[in-house]
């Protein structure tokens, strides 16, 4: 039992630690108050200086990113291509019955060169490929030519086309070169997606007036917005389209017909890529016009009085790392996937929130451990084409329940189709110009919208340039050399980089011992193989 004295000792210890308390739970409510009387609770200014260097981009960059939740645990998980094939097995459910046949190493050698570098294997790889008993062989030749420089260049001109493809800008005041070099250069020292994104958005050209058509395009990440003229509408248009996969370009001036996006949203974007302050014109007066503050699409607001180069770095931070925008991830997913099986999960520029996505619990786990990855490029490709999915037969897709189940047939790319003829003509850069530009195609249609033209068929048939030099070219004359029947098994591992058939083997021995001047024969092999479907698509 208490005494007296101990008694008020303890009572008077109860009453401090009551009151105390209760200040605890007050004072930081009265401060909140107090903020928020003051205006205080809102986004603080970050006063900085202009950002000059990529360094000083970086260090922006990392700040921002702390300020947002992240989940970075890449290197306490673990996604496979096997565990992406089973995750794809469970979605297709009974369709798996329909899956393709898995490709020889003869058709992989050829289709994983022309993926990643742009180029056929020689025949010499193939028949070293062929004859290895490696059982890791495919995932090291995959491996082997991520590092190599062709995968890097490859890739570079790939992104260069998807960012200047439907650009109008003046062809002075770009440098579709500087861009592809700047990309390659990144591309071949493994830097991530994010950096690179963060880059290109973030540039800030500057003319220089001393000089004729100086933008500051000699200076590769300056060219994503010298493609977009610096113009605050396009940049947000193209930002969305290319690092987001996402279309909401025709919100510029009403509401989308289609999704949720508002015509507000738009130019919040917008606002993050001007100058000065953004001013969003009236729907039905364009002359008057109201003050808007950047926003980005899922809400987040710049800090105060940042200056445009700051801003710029700041969405290139909400695109990459706020756990809320999946867009970024997937997207890149997306179009890499599109490009190395034929279809996308969606079309590479259509999504939206009510837009509809083909095996989603799929593609998001794949963007959910791109992002674990630190956006590493060549873990994706790594995935990708290591699982069964990359490695099936051809089939052409007829309804959207076969999506996976095989690869489509996918038409290569005009640099790629270049490639091909220069490997067996050698250089020639009026020829590599005109492909280039009959060849050219839109890199963000997919394969099942592109079809050929008869320019094509007819250049590839009757260009007298190209005939020519087939007919005086190093193939031909060590063809020549050879007996018929070594003939045509070097014909076809050079042209098609691939065995001839039986077939063909007996077919083309037939037509040689049948022609009266074997070396017209031999021009006529070459030429039909050079106009074949094959010639010019991914086995």
């Amino acid at each position: 039992m208490l005494k007296r004295g101990q008694f008020h000792y303890h009572c008077s210890h109860l009453l401090i630690l009551f009151i105390t308390l209760i200040c605890l739970i007050l004072v930081p409510i009265s401060l909140e108050a107090a903020q928020k009387k003051k205006g205080k609770n809102k986004t603080p200014a970050l006063n900085l200086p202009p950002l000059k260097t990529q360094e000083q981009k970086m260090q922006l960059l990392g700040y921002i990113r702390q300020t947002m939740p992240t989940h970075r645990i890449g290197r306490r998980i673990s996604f496979s291509s096997d565990d992406l094939d089973k995750a794809l097995e469970l979605e297709l459910g009974q369709n798996t019955q329909r899956f393709a046949k898995q490709i020889d190493d003869e058709t992989f050698v050829r289709r994983v060169y022309l993926d990643l570098t742009g180029n056929l294997p020689t025949p010499e790889t193939i028949k070293t490929f062929i004859s290895s008993r490696s059982s890791n062989k495919r995932s090291n030749l995959i491996d082997e030519l991520l590092e190599t420089e062709a995968y890097a260049r490859k890739w570079a001109r790939y992104w260069t086309s998807v960012i200047f493809y439907d650009s109008e800008a003046n062809k002075n005041r770009i440098s579709p070169k500087a861009l592809e070099d700047w990309l390659a250069e990144q591309f071949n020292k493994g830097a991530p997606w994010d950096y690179i994104t963060v880059m290109l958005i973030s540039a800030t050209p500057k003319r220089n007036k001393k000089v004729r058509n100086d933008y500051g395009q000699k200076y590769g990440p300056n060219n994503f917005v010298l493609a977009c003229e610096n113009k605050s509408t396009e940049l947000a248009s193209q930002t969305a389209r290319i690092f987001m996969g996402i279309s909401i370009k025709c919100a510029e001036c009403h509401d989308h017909p289609f999704d949720n996006w508002k015509r507000e949203q738009f130019h919040e974007l917008a606002a993050f890529f001007h100058p000065y302050t953004y001013k969003m014109p009236d729907k039905d007066d364009p002359t008057v016009k109201t003050v808007v503050k950047p926003r980005f699409l899922l809400g987040e607001k710049p800090y105060e009085k940042m200056k445009s180069d700051a801003r710029r770095v700041s969405i290139a931070a909400y695109l990459a790392y706020n756990p809320k925008n999946y867009w970024f991830a997937r997207a890149y997913v997306n179009r890499i996937w599109s490009e190395l099986i034929g279809d996308g999960f969606y079309d590479v520029d259509s999504l939206g929130p009510d837009s509809d996505v083909i095996h989603k619990p799929v593609v998001n786990r794949i963007a959910a451990n791109f992002r674990y990855k630190d956006f590493d490029p060549k873990w994706l490709f790594r995935l990708i084409m290591n699982s069964k999915v990359y490695q099936r037969e051809m089939q052409t897709i007829s309804s959207q329940s076969e999506l996976f189940t095989s690869v489509r047939p996918s038409r290569l790319r005009p640099d790629v189709v270049a490639a091909s003829v220069k490997k067996l003509v050698g250089e020639d850069k009026k020829l590599h110009k005109e492909i280039m530009q009959v060849f050219d195609m839109n890199p963000s249609l997919p394969q099942g919208a592109l079809e050929g033209s008869i320019q094509q068929a007819l250049m590839m048939m009757n260009h007298t340039t190209l005939q020519s030099k087939l007919s005086q070219s190093e193939l031909k004359k060590q063809l020549m050399k050879l007996s018929d029947q070594e003939l045509v098994d070097a014909l076809y591992l050079n042209v098609l980089a691939r065995h001839a058939t039986t077939e063909e083997v007996e077919r083309n021995l037939s037509y040689l011992k049948e022609s009266q001047s074997r070396a017209e024969a031999v021009d006529d092999l070459i030429w039909v193989l050079v106009n074949s479907t094959e010639f010019r698509t991914k086995r």
